[in-house]
């Protein structure tokens, strides 16, 4: 079967059975967006098999970026079929940030970890882990700054009232919905996920859900639901109000989600530190390459410490060090 037949075939056993869908994005709300100007936030493209694509992604770190796992790899009905892989590359760009040549700053993006946004059969979605992390092989974070990570528990989330914002692309300029809310969703078939009121079409996936006012990243725009087949999402005047039976949702940064991420952080920047100073660490973002390994146990053993050949901060913290004053 092509992929154009089984992406129909999937749409229709989704239409058939009320499931949860995913797409670029939906607006259910009154749309409220407003041109942003944030330099945290840019333009994610992937060089696909199937085509190009594109969404949002945004810096989390001096050297990475988050963005969903569908921006990187593909729709799922084709990622059903081939499995990621760090072989993907991307392109980052800074569209807020203008040079004085009139360009913009650019990166080239490989994704490091991800979410088993396939879950284990590798047919059933779990929107909870629509996420990557992908780092850049320049450090566009230590240039122009980045957003901080948090989780929210169900108890914080539901405080926090309409104290949300959400920024992405789909206008092809970066836009922001100001003021939106979200609360936990409690579906037994995707547990984890939150519905939230943001504006968010396509373009917007992976865009950040930050706290209103801060620069305090808390999930990523990823798609939307519907309660029932035939149910129509679009929710245009201005005095309507949301009540999640139909909702746009968002993947938060769980607690486990944030681990992964720093995990992948250190190791990213153990591994550039050590090409840097001439250690073969294996090719950046391949975080599980047996050349790091080697390469970190060469460098504790050149330095007299115990020879463990993982990466941790302090080994990355040594490294900087090293580099700075070399």
């Amino acid at each position: 079967m092509g992929i154009r037949s089984l992406a129909a075939a999937a749409a229709s056993i989704s239409a058939a059975f009320g499931l949860w869908f995913m797409t670029s994005g939906w607006v259910f709300y009154a749309d409220d967006r407003q041109p942003s100007h944030s330099s945290l936030v840019g333009t994610l493209e992937t060089d696909l098999p199937e085509g190009r694509g594109a969404g949002t992604a945004v810096l989390v770190d001096e050297c990475g970026i988050l963005t969903n796992f569908h921006v990187v790899f593909g729709p799922w009905y084709v990622t059903a079929l081939r499995p990621p892989s760090r072989e993907f590359r991307a392109t980052f760009t800074l569209t807020e940030v203008m040079r004085p040549d009139g360009s913009h700053p650019v990166a080239q993006a490989a994704p490091v970890v991800w979410g088993d946004y396939l879950g284990p059969d590798r047919q059933f979605r779990r929107p909870d882990q629509d996420w990557t992390y992908l780092v850049l092989d320049r450090c566009l974070g230590s240039e122009h700054g980045h957003f901080n990570l948090r989780s929210l528990d169900d108890f914080d989330l539901e405080l926090s009232g309409e104290g949300f914002a959400a920024i992405g692309y789909s206008a092809g300029r970066q836009m922001m919905d100001p003021v939106c809310s979200a609360h936990a969703g409690r579906s037994a078939m995707v547990p984890g996920i939150w519905l939230h009121d943001c504006a968010l079409m396509g373009g917007d996936s992976g865009g950040p859900i930050v706290k209103r006012g801060t620069t305090t990243l808390v999930a990523l725009g990823s798609g939307f639901r519907a309660a029932s087949a035939h149910e129509d999402c679009h929710r245009a005047g201005p005095d309507s109000r949301p009540d999640y039976g139909c909702a746009n949702f968002a993947v938060p940064l769980s607690r486990q989600v944030l681990d992964r991420v720093e995990a992948a952080r250190i190791a990213t920047s153990v591994q550039r530190a050590l090409n840097r100073l001439g250690y073969d660490a294996g090719p950046l973002g391949a975080i599980d390459d047996p050349r790091l390994a080697r390469a970190i146990a060469d460098y504790q053993r050149g330095i007299g410490v115990s020879v463990t050949g993982e990466p941790s901060d302090l080994l990355a913290t040594m490294l900087c060090i090293q580099l700075t004053y070399r």
